[in-house]
């Protein structure tokens, strides 16, 4: 059987007529390049070549960017020549330029500038104003919770001074509550009994002045006495003349007067 070779990727087929590509995707690519051929002047096998290039020519990238993944084919629209093959942003930025390389200088000493130099670009960033401010709302509120914390150990300190004077206070009250339950009971030990049935009223006026002489001019503690007096049966009485203690008898002393 007779065969050649494709015309395209050069295996071998057998012909069937005056067939020159071993199949249809051969005969595509072929349409395809004669298309490019005839757009920009070239010959085919001239098409071939540049389409053997897989690289940007300005950048190197070796994607195309564009959906059918083929890179385009650059030339000068003044003269026709073609330059070579670039990558979708790069073919972009030649037509965005317009091909002027004036403007395409201009863009090159543009992103090589210095350009924290620039008046707009002096003083605090945003970004900076902001962490500056933010940091200060840190700092008063820092202040803030320390004058608030140093506000609560003067409290807490001026309740532990108020509650070591109730202490005291309570302390020194337990031993002079003490001190008259003491004075009481020796008083009546030595001064009060219980009364005989019969017995003459003591007048509470009779029984202070006994007090008074007893325990050397201290105050007396009513309280404490009563209840003691009460305990020995004792009863306080309201007449005509005046409070009595009844059921209690009061042991003659000197400077002791009974007169109620």
């Amino acid at each position: 059987m007779r065969t050649k070779d494709c015309e395209q990727c050069g295996s071998a087929f057998a012909p069937t007529g005056p067939a020159r590509y071993c199949g249809e995707d051969c005969r595509t690519q072929v349409q395809a390049l004669q298309l490019t051929a005839s757009m920009y002047g070239l010959t085919l096998e001239q098409v071939r070549v540049i389409r053997a290039v897989r690289a940007c020519m300005i950048c190197a990238s070796t994607v195309s960017g564009f959906e059918s993944g083929i890179f385009a084919v650059d030339h000068c629209h003044d003269s026709g020549v073609v330059r070579g093959i670039l990558c979708q942003p790069c073919n972009f930025l030649l037509g965005n330029a317009r091909d002027d390389v004036d403007v395409l200088l201009g863009a090159i000493k543009y992103l090589a500038k210095d350009h924290m130099a620039e008046p707009w670009n002096q003083g605090k960033s945003r970004a900076e104003e902001v962490a500056e401010r933010r940091e200060q709302r840190f700092t008063d509120r820092l202040e803030r919770t320390e004058n608030s914390l140093a506000a609560a150990e003067i409290r807490v300190k001026e309740l532990e001074a108020v509650l070591a004077e109730v202490a005291e206070d309570t302390a020194s009250a337990a031993r002079r509550r003490a001190k008259d339950a003491d004075a009481v009971e020796k008083f009546i030990s030595e001064l009060i009994s219980t009364a005989p049935p019969g017995s003459s009223r003591i007048s509470v006026s009779a029984l202070r002045t006994a007090w008074t002489d007893w325990a050397g001019g201290a105050p007396c503690p009513v309280q404490s006495l009563h209840e003691s007096l009460h305990g020995l049966g004792g009863v306080l009485r309201r007449s005509s003349t005046g409070r009595h203690w009844e059921g209690i008898a009061l042991r003659s002393i000197p400077r002791v007067s009974l007169e109620g």
